[in-house]
Parts: structure tokens; sequence; C-alpha cells
């Protein structure tokens, strides 16, 4: 019955488009429809967008970014809201988990743990949650909030008073400041400067996964969306029980000296990797850099550089990728 109605009303508005102001209007009344006009009052003056998302949801938007949600009480999916919650904003905390520092700043330590959005098992193919560091502390199970923050964790003040909605102003203004990249214009980092990119002059020739563990949605599921210079695609690596290899062919014999790493439109990255050279094309690989962490801080769409560790001229390389879920958009491919 619930399910039913949830479909229904999902379908409607999915018509309607319904005005997030009228919607306010005609849910809330005394005190929380105040406070939810002032906070739109707010967006409106941080040119922070606000278009409907699915049902009761609205994304707050701004600088190219999904940066948080308002949602208005009704029909919801089972357990992720109580019943008596009447709005909730939530905002996408994904790239604050790496500043600890502000939230003790802010002092915040209590709002944003009492917050933290946990994963209610909705459907969605991100479920069981996301596991991670907060303040020094692990925390599991949390919700990704994918469909609605590009993957980006999400904290949630239900009902919020006028405390709970200047923190979460104060968590916006702090994002927007976050210098991060886009697909049209992805920030590149200036270690490689006076390298040359050798991945765009059609140098790479050809291209593989030994494991063939890639996502298996069509459209991205191409390892030469790596190496093709369009930063709007991307390959996701989605496997648990293996590593995520990527085996690429140049042209002829080339010395890597730096190779950089591009994230996508979401912030999952890599937990560690490794690089591998190889030549002959039958020869036995050899060991020319590894990682065991993706240095913070971690924003969209740009560009991390690694110096290799022990360069050699090679023809065939490897990137031996370990994380069960993560995203690139872009490999570069640096020598001198």
């Amino acid at each position: 019955m619930v399910a039913h109605m949830a479909d229904t009303i999902e379908k409607e508005q999915m018509r309607t488009k319904p005005v997030l102001e009228d919607f306010i209007a005609s849910h809330l009344s005394g005190e929380p429809r105040r406070e939810a006009l002032a906070f739109l009052d707010y967006c409106k003056a941080k040119k922070i967008s606000y278009p409907w998302s699915s049902t009761n949801t609205w994304y707050l938007q701004a600088k190219g970014k999904r940066i948080g949600i308002i949602w208005i009480g009704g029909v919801k999916a089972p357990g992720q809201y109580d019943e008596d919650t009447l709005w909730a904003v939530g905002a996408g905390f994904y790239e604050l988990l790496q500043y600890d520092d502000f939230i003790i700043k802010e002092n915040m330590q209590r709002a944003i743990l009492n917050s933290l959005l946990r994963c209610s098992d909705c459907g969605s193919f991100c479920a069981p949650g996301y596991a991670c560091k907060i303040l020094g502390q692990k925390y599991s199970n949390l919700c990704r909030a994918m469909w609605i923050l590009d993957g980006k964790t999400c904290i949630n003040f239900k009902n919020p008073d006028a405390g709970a909605i200047e923190k979460v102003k104060r968590i916006i203004e702090y994002r927007l400041t976050l210098r991060h990249g886009t697909a049209s214009r992805p920030v590149f980092d200036p270690a490689a400067d006076g390298l040359t990119r050798i991945d765009n002059k059609l140098r790479v020739s050809g291209m593989k996964c030994l494991q063939g563990n890639l996502s298996s949605d069509s459209h991205n599921m191409k390892a030469d969306y790596l190496f093709d210079g369009k930063y709007a695609s991307y390959v996701h690596f989605f496997n648990k029980e293996h590593s995520n290899d990527i085996v690429f062919e140049l042209d002829e014999p080339v010395e890597l000296v730096m190779y950089g790493l591009v994230t996508g439109h979401r912030l999952d990255v890599p937990d560690s990797w490794k690089l591998y050279g190889a030549e002959p094309k039958d020869g036995s690989w050899t060991l020319l850099d590894e990682r065991d962490e993706f240095p913070k801080p971690v924003t969209n769409f740009t560009e991390k550089a690694f110096k290799v560790d022990a360069p050699g001229a090679y023809r065939r390389y490897r990137f031996t990728f370990e994380g069960c879920r993560f995203i690139l958009s872009q490999i570069h491919l640096y020598a001198h």
C-alpha cells in the first residue's frame, strides 16, 4: 500500500515538477514553514538553485555541484525517515570527511555525528552502505545517497531549528570554497608542468582489462575511456573480490616519468595501486611504482600526478588498482 502510494506520488510530481515554495506552503505551517522559507531566501542570495529531484525531494545545486537536498514530509523510502519528520535538509558531506579541522573549528563534532544518514537498504545498488573515518573514528553503513548527491555521503538534519540551519549554511559555504574541476574544465596538477603528455598524442595503441571486471554498465565499461581525453566519460571499477588490472600498449617504448589519475563526477578513488612495465610483449612485469593511499583532498575532476619511482623505457604498461568501488575519468601519461 505504501509502495503503491509512493509510486503514484512520484509519477504525479514527475509530471508537474512542483515548485518548492508552493510545496512548503501547502505542507508545512508555523515555525517549520518560516524556517524552510527563510532557508530558501538564503539559497537565492547565495545563487543556490533547488530543482525538483524525486518524491518530495529537491536538489541544492551551486557552481556545478549538487551540494545537498531539501525533503518535505510525505511518503519516502521505508525506514529512511521517521514518521514525525516534517522536513529535512541534507548536506553533501563526502569532501568534508577530509577536513577534520573545519569540523573542530566550527564545533560541529556532535551535530555531524548525530546527523549521519545511515543506509536503510532502500533497494539502490549502493547498499549496504559506506565506511569512512570521521574525527579519527571509523563509521560503517553510512548512506551513500548516490541517487541524490553523486555518491557523496550525506548528513541529514531532521526538523532543523535555526541553530541546525546555521550549521548547514556553514557546511555549504565551506564546500563551495573547495576547488574542484568539471568535465569541461578539469583541474590539472602543476607537478606535471614541463613534461609531455603522450596519451593525448595518439600514442596509446592498445588497451584491455585483464580481469574483465569493470562495471557491467554498458555506458562506462570501456577501458579506453581512460585515455580518450573526454572527462565526461569514465570507467567505474566495481569488483569486491579481485584487483582491477588495466594494460595498455604504446606505439614504441617510452620512459614514463610521471602519471596522473583524474577523478570523476564522484569522489570514490582507489585504495592503492601499482604500475608495472614489460618489454618485449611476452616479458615479465617489472614494478615501477607503488602507492598505498590516494592523497587528500579528493575533489571532482581533479588530477593527482605521481612521479614514477623506478622509470624505464617500456612499450607495455599495467596498472593494478585495489578497491572494490571507484571511478576514474582519465589517466595521463607523462614523459620528458
